[in-house]
């Protein structure tokens, strides 16, 4: 099924010509019929990145064998260059068969001034002279007059027949084709790869189907004789895969193992999978959470899964291992039955944040961020390290956890949630990315209700939801006795040892919120503070001491229930203080404190 989707893909949105795709070419040969020296030209931009032009030319599935493709190659193959990573017979050889090929299309095409002006140049010989940067493995495009090669008619013609030659085998076989169910000449050797820039960990350019060793094969056997491919179908499914990864439905963060790309069939695209990756819009949000409480999005799922509807969402999801390439994931679901994962996506990730009065929804590229190493900054602030770098901590397949939780429906691995935790207390750092990481492993995303909340849960009396707020708590009553000019904070000192056990924690701060609310009581302008910050203290310790009390280390849910439990409390003061300065002004000084 895989393959027909992307075949099916390829036929409604794919243009080039059979057998070619992009690549990059860093040099450009022209030769000209009136007489005039050839010119090698570099297409290096100068940007400093040594990125050259990207042109659709001749492409055909190159391993180990010398293969050359027609009117533009690597410099090796066009002048028989070669470098300190080539061997000069190998590079003779590549040469000798360039020209070769070159000469049966201008045999085939008498009447092709630009074919039979090339088929000039290399019996003349007259090369022009190498430049010292130029690499044996850089691309270089042929033109004659100012045409490139790759455009002539004739040249792509006779390309079709000559990649239908070589991945035929020495038997061409006629036979069943197991994509388009029709008979049809049949390919040895799938005639197309992927790009390797498109393919994270891949070594080389890459095949999707790929038997190029006995040991892969059925029955020890090597090429595609068990899987019947054609050769329409087989160019169809190179192309069409090629061009969903290099598109703007493709997912790859640096530093992840694996690509992902989406597309749907029957459908008009929904607005809410464009932001998926980048940063969903909040209407479109609310509107599909609209549709997920009234129930409609379910009905809509369970109608459509039993019809087998005609709307598909398609994902795939793929990585590399040297010159193979790995399917990691492959959905095919009717498109409501997405929509239904992606709303309890949604719906379990939202979180209240500091700054915001209603719970916010984070792109995936946020989340990825967030599961790396903060650095703290001398003045306050910090970041972030960058998603890719060595030094961000982050798991390799977090994308790919988290796409699976979005888009197949399926609870976060309990892994997951382990790291965030680790990040949090090594970095002691607790935002609203992370807290929405912690909720969406609680939250069990085939569950009819979250059963975690988005914001301060008044009527959650888990001893470790209770202890995460009053931790965060007497952070607040330390900025206001002290301000923020605090060298060591209370949480800078327990944060790490309070998400294991709490208790010693919070005990130590409530003999230090003696001091400080003292101190806040003998200050004039945050007298009246001071009652305030201690009822509630008082409330929270009353809380717990009708809960049972906490025995030893805590499991991981329970230090889930921690982080969540101060997060929330300290968003639900800063939305209280954003109120209280908003009824009376900024200047008053005896309301809440931020967060």
């Amino acid at each position: 099924m895989l393959l027909q989707r992307l075949v099916r893909y390829a036929e409604e949105n794919v243009t080039t010509p059979p057998f070619h795709r992009e690549r990059e070419f860093l040099w450009r040969l022209d030769l000209f019929t009136d007489g005039r020296a050839p010119e090698l030209t570099s297409l290096r931009e100068q940007d400093g990145k040594r990125r050259g032009q990207r042109h659709v030319s001749p492409a055909v599935t190159r391993t180990v064998g010398v293969a050359p493709q027609l009117g533009a190659d690597d410099l090796q193959y066009v002048f028989g260059w070669g470098d300190d990573t080539t061997k000069p017979q190998r590079v003779a050889e590549c040469h000798e068969q360039f020209v070769a090929l070159l000469q049966e299309w201008a045999d085939s095409a008498p009447d092709d001034v630009a074919a039979q002006q090339v088929l000039r140049f290399y019996r003349d010989e007259n090369f022009p002279a190498r430049r010292e940067e130029a690499g044996a493995k850089e691309g270089v495009l042929i033109a004659v007059d100012g045409e490139l090669l790759i455009k002539r008619p004739s040249l792509v013609r006779f390309w079709t027949t000559e990649v239908s030659r070589r991945k035929g085998g020495k038997s061409p076989r006629t036979g069943l084709c197991l994509v388009c169910g029709k008979s049809q000449p049949l390919v040895e050797s799938m005639p197309s790869t992927i790009p390797k820039r498109l393919v994270p960990g891949a070594g080389n350019d890459v095949a999707l189907v790929s038997v190029n060793a006995s040991v892969f094969g059925y029955d020890l056997t090597t090429g595609l004789e068990h899987t019947p491919i054609c050769f329409t179908c087989g160019n169809a499914v190179g192309s069409g895969l090629t061009h969903l990864l290099g598109s703007a439905h493709a997912m790859n963060l640096a530093g992840q193992d694996s690509r992902m790309v989406w597309w749907v069939i029957g459908a008009d695209e929904p607005d809410i999978l464009s932001g998926f990756s980048s940063g969903p819009d909040p209407g479109q949000v609310d509107r599909l959470l609209d549709r997920l409480w009234s129930g409609d999005l379910a009905r809509a799922a369970d109608l459509a899964e039993s019809v087998d509807s005609d709307e598909r969402f398609c994902s795939l999801t793929v990585g590399g291992n040297a010159s193979r390439i790995m399917v990691r994931d492959w959905i095919d679901m009717p498109l409501p039955v997405a929509l239904l994962h992606m709303a309890r996506w949604y719906r379990d990730m939202l979180m209240a944040t500091p700054a915001q009065d209603e719970p916010v929804a984070f792109g995936l590229w946020q989340l990825v961020l967030a599961t790396g190493r903060w650095e703290s900054q001398r003045n306050g602030t910090g970041r972030y390290v960058e998603i890719g770098k060595k030094d961000g901590r982050r798991r390799e397949h977090v994308q790919r956890d988290l796409l699976a939780r979005a888009l197949r429906g399926v609870p976060l691995p309990l892994s997951v949630l382990h790291h965030v935790l680790h990040r949090i207390a090594a970095d002691g750092r607790i935002d609203a990315p992370r807290a929405a990481l912690v909720r969406l492993a609680l939250c069990d995303p085939r569950d009819e209700e979250s059963s975690v909340s988005a914001g301060l849960d008044e009527n959650n009396d888990d001893p470790a939801y209770l202890y995460g707020r009053i931790f965060a708590h007497l952070e607040k009553i330390q900025y206001k006795a002290h301000g923020r000019d605090v060298n060591t904070t209370f949480g800078d000192r327990f944060m790490a040892a309070a998400m294991g056990n709490p208790t010693s924690a919070v005990m130590a701060g409530r003999k230090l919120a003696t001091a400080w609310l003292s101190k806040i009581r003998r200050n004039p302008k945050t007298r009246t503070a001071e009652l305030a910050l201690r009822a509630t203290l008082d409330e929270l310790f009353y809380k717990i001491n009708q809960t049972q009390p906490l025995a030893g280390y805590l499991p991981v849910r329970r230090q889930a229930q921690f982080v969540l439990g101060y997060h929330h409390q300290r968003a639900e003061d800063a939305r209280q203080a954003r109120a209280y300065r908003e009824q009376h002004g900024d200047a008053s000084g005896d309301g809440p404190d931020d967060a």
